[in-house]
C-alpha cells in the first residue's frame, strides 16, 4: 500500500512514468531556474541601486524647486512693492505737472499786467527825475509819482523773481520725479526679467521632476515585477524539488522491493522442493497515460492574437505573448491540462492570475490565465484537465472583459522566452 501511494503521488506530480531521463530533466530545470533566479536577483540589485540614485536626484530637484518657489514668492512681493512705488511716483509726477500747468495758467493771466508794468517802468526809466518833477502839478503829485514808479518797479521785480523761482522749482521737481520714476520702472523691469528667468527655471525643474517621478514609478514597477518573478521561480523550484523527492522515494522503494525480492528468491532457492513453484505474478502498476492535447480554457472569440501588436493601453508596439479570448465577466475558466498550480494571486499587469505547471507527453508546459475576476484554486494544488481555476474578468492592465491565455514550452521564465502561440494547441 505504501509503495502504491508513493507511486501514485509521483505520477500525479509528473503526469508521466518515473524515469531516469525525467529525473535528469527535472534537475536541469532546477539548475536553469536557479541560474535565472540568480540573474533576476542581480538585476534587482541593479534596479534597487538605480532606484536609490533616481530617488536622490528627485529629492534634490524637489529641494531646488522649493528654493526657486521661495525666491519667486520673494520676487513677487518685491515686484508688488515696486509697482506700488511706481504708481506713487507717477501720481506725484502727475501732481507736479498739474501744478506746473496751473502755475502756467496763473502766470499767463498775469502776463498782460506784467507787460503793462514793464512798459510803464520803461517809460519812467527813460525819463529823468527832473521831467517827473516838472510834469508834476504839485510836490505831492511829484512824491506820489516817484513812489508809484518805485513801487511798480519793486513789485515787478518781485513778480519776475517769484515767477522764475516757482518755475525753476517745479521744473526741478519734475525732473527729479521723472528720474525717480525711471529708476523705479527700471528696477521693476529687472525684477520682472529675473522672475521670468526663475519661472523658466521652475518650469524646467518641474519637467525634470516629472521625468524623475516617471523613472521612479517604472523602477518601482520593475522591482515589484522582479519580486513576483522570483516568487514564481521559487514556487517552480519548490514543485520541482517535490517532484524529485517523489522520484527519489519511488526509486528507494523500488530498490527496497528489489532487495526483498532477491532475498526471497535466494531463500526459496535454498529450499529443497520436488515441485517447482511458479514465480508470483508481478503486481500491475497503474500508469497515467500522457495527455496528448490541451483543452480550450474558455469559449469566445479571439480579440488579440499572439505576436506583434500595438499595446491597447499605451499604443506602443509590443510582442503579445499570448492570446486574448473575449467572453462575459464571470464565465468559468478551466485548466487546459492536468497539473499543479504554481501561482494563484494578483500580479503586475496580469491582475488576478493563475499559473499551472503541466507534464504533457513527457514535456513540461506552463499555462497562464490572466485578468481573472475571481480565482478558485490555490498555489500547490493539483488539478485536473477541465477543472475550474477562476472566472473571466477585467483586472490588471486590461481594456475589457477577456481571458489572457499563455502557453510556455517549459517553465515560465522572466522575459517569457518559452512562450508559444497557444492558438494551434487549443483550436483557435
Amino acid at each position: 500500500m505504501k509503495r502504491s501511494l508513493a507511486l501514485g503521488l509521483s505520477l500525479t506530480l509528473l503526469a508521466a512514468p518515473v524515469m531516469a531521463t525525467e529525473k535528469e530533466t527535472l534537475k536541469e530545470r532546477q539548475d536553469r531556474l536557479s541560474n535565472q533566479l540568480e540573474q533576476s536577483k542581480k538585476a534587482q540589485v541593479e534596479t534597487d541601486a538605480e532606484l536609490e540614485v533616481t530617488e536622490a536626484q528627485r529629492d534634490a530637484v524637489s529641494t531646488e524647486i522649493r528654493a526657486v518657489n521661495e525666491r519667486l514668492e520673494g520676487l513677487s512681493e518685491q515686484i508688488a512693492v515696486q509697482q506700488v512705488e511706481a504708481d506713487a511716483a507717477r501720481s506725484e509726477l502727475e501732481a507736479t505737472r498739474q501744478q506746473l500747468a496751473a502755475q502756467g495758467q496763473y502766470l499767463e493771466g498775469q502776463k498782460a499786467l506784467l507787460s503793462e508794468r514793464l512798459r510803464v517802468l520803461q517809460i519812467h526809466e527813460d525819463r529823468s527825475y527832473l521831467q517827473v518833477v516838472f510834469e508834476s502839478r504839485s510836490f505831492g503829485d511829484f512824491v506820489t509819482r516817484l513812489m508809484t514808479a518805485q513801487t511798480i518797479a519793486e513789485q515787478d521785480r518781485d513778480l519776475i523773481h517769484s515767477y522764475m523761482h516757482e518755475v525753476e522749482r517745479l521744473e526741478t521737481l519734475e525732473t527729479t520725479q521723472r528720474t525717480q520714476l525711471s529708476f523705479v520702472k527700471q528696477k521693476e523691469r529687472e525684477l520682472v526679467v529675473t522672475k521670468q528667468a526663475l519661472d523658466q527655471a521652475a518650469t524646467e525643474k518641474h519637467a525634470l521632476l516629472s521625468e524623475l517621478n516617471e523613472q521612479v514609478e517604472l523602477l518601482e514597477l520593475e522591482r515589484m515585477t522582479r519580486d513576483e518573478e522570483q516568487a514564481l521561480m521559487n514556487e517552480q523550484r519548490r514543485i520541482i524539488a517535490s517532484q524529485l523527492d517523489a522520484i527519489a522515494t519511488a526509486e528507494r522503494e523500488r530498490a527496497e522491493a528489489a532487495a526483498r525480492a532477491e532475498a526471497t528468491e535466494r531463500a526459496e532457492a535454498n529450499q529443497e522442493t520436488l515441485t517447482p513453484q511458479a514465480p508470483p505474478a508481478a503486481e500491475p502498476e497503474a500508469v497515467t497515460a500522457p495527455v496528448s492535447m490541451f483543452l480550450r480554457p474558455v469559449s469566445g472569440y479571439v480579440s488579440s492574437r499572439f505576436g506583434p501588436r500595438e499595446n491597447p493601453l499605451t499604443g506602443a508596439p509590443e510582442s503579445h505573448r499570448g492570446i486574448d479570448i473575449v467572453n462575459a465577466t464571470g464565465t468559468p475558466i478551466v485548466s487546459a491540462a492536468p497539473g499543479i498550480v504554481i501561482k494563484a494571486a494578483e500580479a503586475t499587469g496580469y491582475g488576478n492570475v493563475v499559473f499551472v505547471s503541466h507534464v504533457v507527453s513527457e514535456q513540461v508546459w506552463t499555462t497562464v490565465y490572466g485578468h481573472l475576476d475571481s480565482i478558485t484554486v490555490t498555489a500547490g494544488q493539483s488539478i485536473g484537465a477541465g477543472q475550474t481555476v477562476g472566472t473571466l474578468g477585467n483586472t490588471g492592465w486590461s481594456t475589457g472583459p477577456h481571458l489572457h491565455f499563455e502557453l510556455h514550452r517549459g517553465e515560465w521564465a522572466p522575459g517569457q522566452p518559452n512562450a508559444v502561440d497557444p492558438g494551434p494547441y487549443i483550436g483557435y
